[in-house]
């Protein structure tokens, strides 16, 4: 029988002061739980996972007595790697798990472990599905849910860009700004060491709407670029955005596409040529026929693609480009 747990968030109203009281409830997934097929990340997940099949799973219903930013942090046992999923109150249906989902995590939280903050405007009983982010992993885990905190801005786009004025462009737009504090822009030569771009750092604007900024690297690197954004909330929390590429010392022909590094570790590149633009397909399929990954991009004239696959086991894959046209391309690689 699965496991429910009632998480009573309440805030304690005494003499002016505002109290909020944490809640911690403890679990485990077994080789005895149900299992569905979990969504992927985003807020709200749009597609299945090709990675989370079968997956084993607990829903823990959670009753908001007041609204209010709710953030719940899962701590897992060892290589126990959890994956958050977060329903509104008309329930959890682990045969339509895209309906009714509000935000899907995988490691925002400590270590490879879901963590989830979202803005609850209504009361209710909501429901929290924990799982993992590949079928067969078992172990236990501990839900802490905390209300008050800062809500994570939510970046719609980052983008790096090269001119012909020797200089690159960071392009990002995001969404719901709450009590961000400022964006610095950080850049790296080989994708593992970043470091704060000088006069990088842009103040927040903190607007309900979408924000558009823009940055100039002046003294971009000659080969490789790679950039990522780390922002800092008004009470000192940090996160990262994903990683955008430019090679500046590189082009290809109209009709190439490269990889790099080949073969890979922890991350791949899609370098595409002039004039390809638009609307691409992205998956990684394994020697046994089987899509690993897969996600849309759209392309800029030799744009780089970042493929992180520290995720991936080791072995020979395909990447395969299909572009909106139905021009398909695939290219061989190995992950060590």
């Amino acid at each position: 029988m699965k496991k429910f747990y009632t998480i009573l968030l309440t805030v304690i109203s005494l003499f002016s002061y505002l109290f909020s009281a944490a809640q911690t409830v403890s679990g485990s997934l077994t080789a005895t739980d149900l299992v569905f097929n979990r969504p992927n990340e985003g807020a709200p997940p749009t597609s299945l996972s090709t990675q989370g099949t079968n997956v084993y799973y607990d829903v823990i219903p959670i009753t908001i007595s007041i609204p209010g930013l709710i953030t719940i942090a899962c701590v897992g046992s060892a290589n126990f790697d959890t994956f958050g999923l977060l329903y509104g109150t008309a329930g959890f249906n682990p045969l339509n798990p895209l309906t009714n989902v509000l935000v899907g995590d995988d490691d925002s939280g400590p270590g490879v472990n879901f963590g989830i903050t979202y803005n609850f405007t209504s009361t209710g009983t909501y429901y929290l599905v924990v799982t993992t982010f590949k079928p067969g992993n078992t172990g236990t885990y501990t839900i802490t849910s905390t209300q008050g905190g800062a809500l994570p801005v939510r970046l719609l786009s980052f983008t790096a860009e090269k001119t012909n004025v020797g200089k690159n462009l960071l392009k990002w737009t995001s969404a719901g700004e709450i009590n961000i504090s400022k964006y610095e822009v950080q850049h790296s030569i080989d994708g593992t060491g970043f470091k704060n771009i000088a006069s990088s750092t842009i103040a927040a604007r903190n607007v309900s709407i979408n924000s558009n900024y823009i940055f100039a690297d002046d003294k971009p690197f000659e080969k490789l670029n790679f950039y990522r954004l780390k922002i800092t909330d008004k009470d000192g929390k940090v996160n990262f955005s994903t990683v955008a590429v430019i090679n500046n010392n590189r082009s290809v022909s109209s009709t190439g596409i490269t990889i790099f590094p080949n073969p890979a570790v922890n991350f791949l590149n899609i370098q595409t040529g002039a004039g390809q633009k638009g609307k691409t397909a992205v998956s990684i399929i394994s020697n046994n026929g089987q899509i690993v990954y897969k996600s849309d991009y759209t392309l800029a004239d030799e744009s780089i693609m970042y493929l992180d696959l520290k995720k991936l086991a080791a072995g020979n894959y395909n990447v395969r480009l299909k572009t909106a046209g139905g021009k398909t391309t695939n290219i061989a690689f190995i992950k060590y």
